[in-house]
């Protein structure tokens, strides 16, 4: 009962954590015009979460419409999912307005600011025009490296029936487009136009000034009026954005000028995988996964992630995997780098401190995302000796014993039981012999099979591993262990495999084989059947006192 409740109270703090991360709430853009319209997201980690409570928007927007998208992403067995909730406001007056907290069942969101300003086009000429692009860079300065968001809308107020959106181009930077079009509503000049939204990422490759080349829009306008619209007598209609300009900034000096260069909006680093009980065991790999997530940053910038040199212990990087999405308007990035560490030796096993220095364009501050160390305490590996402790002991094994212990009797000694049941032993194996003698000569020689040198069971575990095809190291290692574990069943992995072998061409053989497991790749097969080919080359033999009395168990 005092274990279970001390299960249940380590796993409290978990699960406050876990009901902490609450939903989050963000806007497409942070300062629209009046008339416009603006894309709410609310972002929960659960695809079957509660409908938020959108009342209290009703003051100072006007809610045109939702749409729901949910995500489902399943990374080593982790299941992730994520539900986005937009929600298409209209402001209903300029100025300062913010989105209050939103209730989503048991929880609630954090409040939204929004910059509403007075419409910048709302002259009769405006209004006239049946077809109008406008570009948008946010933010007007960056870094080289930063993601900057351009925004083209295109107004129409006419019916078209075919139309080309361009894109935008920027020399000395990557243009990607992100998410979907968004659909809505607009009035300018008195106008009302229908809006196709669209956004942009662009990466700037050099600092200096960017220049972003308009893209345009070529389409037909057709009269639902007229009927001879409907056979191809529309009229072309087309739009043109303004060019614009950026000024690209070099990396700051203030940066760390020998990490890798991470302007992002948002940064996280964690590691997961340690164990719960803060225990390990020599030979036994501890699975290990790194995760590095970015906002305002494709993966593909993202640097490789790896661990701190470990004393103790071997560490094996698995196959990287990378992910990317959007959060609102901006690209987010994900990379996700696995670790087998194998202890060498018992005792505390340090894992460092991991550290990666970013610059939070936001703040416009130089940051470090840490991951603590931590402390394993690994144990001995099952069916081996642990390193360090067989030397005490060859040590007091060579030490004079005492003279007290040597006048002491004989029958005083706690192993005397023992000795009996070894004799009783003895002599049922010798009996067990002699009968075997004795039924097996009176058997015809021409109806004595032939008796094999293996085990019985040794045998097909030996074929088995000795006659695989498969290349891979997990196939050969579970082979390789079947076999040893018919001769010695304490063995517990190919580690410990390793400590009770000889040093020669089997540890090499099997360290390669798992280099070849944990760090991927393919095993080479023929090299490790040859090293087994003739047996286990066990590091502590039976003494040989010479030919004894009795006939062997199996006779060659």
């Amino acid at each position: 009962m005092r274990y279970l409740l001390l299960v249940l109270a380590l796993a409290i703090p978990s699960l406050a954590v876990a009901q902490a991360t609450g939903p989050v709430a963000s806007l497409d853009r942070s300062t629209v015009g009046v008339g416009e319209t603006v894309t709410l997201n609310i972002e929960v980690g659960d695809e079957s979460a509660d409908e938020p409570d959108l009342s209290p928007l009703q003051n100072d927007f006007v809610i045109l419409g939702t749409s729901t998208n949910h995500s489902l992403s399943i990374v080593n067995g982790r299941r992730e999912a994520h539900t986005i909730l937009g929600v298409a406001l209209r402001p209903r007056r300029e100025g300062h307005l913010t989105i209050p907290a939103l209730a989503v069942g048991a929880q609630r969101t954090q409040p939204v600011s929004l910059e509403v300003a007075a419409s910048s086009d709302t002259s009769a000429t405006a209004g006239d025009r049946p077809v109008v692009l406008e570009g948008k860079a946010e933010p007007t300065q960056a870094y080289v490296g930063q993601q900057i968001d351009y925004t083209l809308r295109l107004y129409f107020a006419v019916n078209l029936a075919d139309g080309q959106l361009g894109d935008p181009s920027a020399e000395g930077a990557e243009v990607r487009r992100v998410g979907q079009d968004a659909n809505y509503q607009n009035v300018r000049g008195g106008r009302r136009f229908n809006v196709i939204e669209r956004h942009y990422a662009i990466f700037p490759q050099r600092a200096g000034s960017l220049e972003i080349q308009p893209p345009a829009f070529q389409g037909t306008a057709v009269d639902p009026t007229d009927a001879g619209s409907f056979f191809g007598a529309g009229a072309p209609v087309n739009a043109v954005a303004e060019r614009l300009h950026v000024t690209v900034r070099e990396r700051p000096s203030s940066s760390a000028p020998d990490a890798a260069w991470i302007p992002a909006r948002e940064l996280k680093l964690g590691l997961e995988g340690l164990p719960p009980d803060g225990k390990g065991r020599v030979g036994q790999p501890i699975t290990l996964t790194m995760r590095l997530d970015a906002v305002g940053m494709p993966f593909e910038a993202l640097p490789a992630l790896s661990l701190p040199k470990i004393d103790g212990a071997d560490v094996y990087p698995d196959k990287a995997v990378t992910g990317g999405g959007t959060s609102g308007s901006w690209v987010t990035g994900r990379r996700q780098q696995g670790f087998a560490v194998v202890p060498t030796r018992t005792g505390t096993l340090h894992i460092p401190a991991t550290t990666l220095h970013w610059w939070n364009v936001v703040t416009d501050k130089a940051e470090v995302a840490t991951v603590p160390a931590h402390d394993i305490e690994i144990a001995a590996g099952t069916g081996s000796a642990a390193p360090g402790a067989g030397a005490p002991a060859a040590q007091a094994s060579l030490t004079p014993p005492a003279p007290d212990a040597v006048a002491a009797p004989a029958s005083a000694s706690p192993t005397t039981p023992w000795r009996w049941l070894f004799l009783a032993v003895l002599v049922l194996w010798a009996a067990t012999v002699a009968a075997w003698l004795l039924f097996g000569r009176r058997r015809p020689k021409s109806a004595v099979a032939p008796i094999s040198r293996e085990p019985v069971r040794e045998r097909p575990a030996r074929e088995a591993f000795l006659s695989s095809t498969s290349g891979t190291a997990a196939t050969s290692d579970r082979l390789l262990l079947a076999w040893a574990q018919t001769i010695r069943p304490s063995l517990r992995s190919t580690g410990a495999l390793a400590e009770a072998l000889a040093s020669g061409d089997q540890r090499d053989a099997i360290a390669m084989l798992q280099r070849a497991r944990f760090a991927g790749g393919v095993v080479d097969g023929a090299a490790l059947k040859a090293a087994f080919a003739r047996g286990f080359d066990w590091s502590v033999r039976p003494a040989d006192d010479g030919p004894s009395g009795l006939p062997p168990l199996y006779p060659r």
